[in-house]
């Protein structure tokens, strides 16, 4: 594969397994920097593992039909 579809598929899998419909938090310590920041709209910055699972444990549980998905 090219860097450019590397770069697709992580891309890819963050989407789906964190933003999608079947979360999976194991991808945060899987695929995301240690100290990655996380910036969402009306939240405050989110930083760390740790930080940015609670995030979206606290988002699903006040929406838990969320779904997001893309197209590369």
């Amino acid at each position: 594969m090219s860097k450019e579809d590397d770069n697709k598929a992580v891309v890819g899998r963050w989407f789906t397994e964190f933003w999608g419909e079947d979360v999976n938090l194991a991808v945060v310590d899987e695929i995301a920097a240690p100290d990655m920041l996380l910036k969402y709209s009306l939240h405050d910055p989110r930083r760390g593992h740790d930080d940015i699972k609670a995030f979206m444990t606290d988002f699903r549980a006040a929406f838990p039909d969320l779904n997001f998905s893309g197209t590369a």
